[in-house]
């Protein structure tokens, strides 16, 4: 929906959904094309898991890296709280990302 014509078709008001999103400057841009960005990383994610394909090595590599999923992990809340979602209530019981990317960061 925040592609530039479904944005456009969509009356321009999609924007309102992050209604705690940070305001945008001159040198920061918190616009429909940065939200469309943040969104298409997450949509990469959940292809990639849907192709059961890895998300904790680097790409292109045989080394372990958690650094993609936890990246991820940190912009789904962040956009949560934009939206002024309650995380931590809507998460309660299924919030084990970081406590398993620790578990495979030691193995």
């Amino acid at each position: 929906m925040f592609a530039r014509h479904q944005y456009h078709s969509g009356g321009q008001s999609l924007l309102a959904v992050f209604p705690s999103k940070p305001i945008s400057t001159q040198t920061h841009q918190f616009n429909s094309n940065f939200i469309f960005s943040e969104l298409e990383k997450l949509n990469n994610l959940r292809n990639r898991l849907a192709h059961h394909e890895p998300v904790c090595f680097q790409i292109g590599a045989h080394i372990k890296d958690t650094n993609y999923a936890r990246h991820r992990y940190h912009l789904i809340l962040q956009l949560f709280a934009w939206m002024n979602i309650d995380e931590a209530s809507l998460l309660y019981g299924l919030d084990h990302i970081n406590e398993i990317c620790d578990r495979i960061d030691n193995l």
